[in-house]
């Protein structure tokens, strides 16, 4: 089974991580708080991560290490 290289998933990271720098930045120039929906989106981003590195993590250690 073919894998994709680690560097392809910096591609989702550069957007992210930019996304949420801009978020930032516009709620400490403007002194708004950020709303609801941008939580949210936060919260998904946060959720996303974790099952995607989980899964990355259970493939790589913790099967890997069953296996042998």
């Amino acid at each position: 089974m073919s894998f994709l290289r680690p560097e392809f998933f910096d591609i989702f990271g550069v957007a992210v991580f930019g996304f949420i720098a801009a978020v930032s930045a516009w709620a400490l120039k403007t002194g708004n708080p950020i709303s609801d929906p941008v939580l949210v989106l936060f919260l998904l981003i946060g959720i996303a991560g974790l099952i995607v590195d989980g899964v990355i993590v259970y493939r790589t250690y913790i099967k890997k290490q069953r296996s042998e």
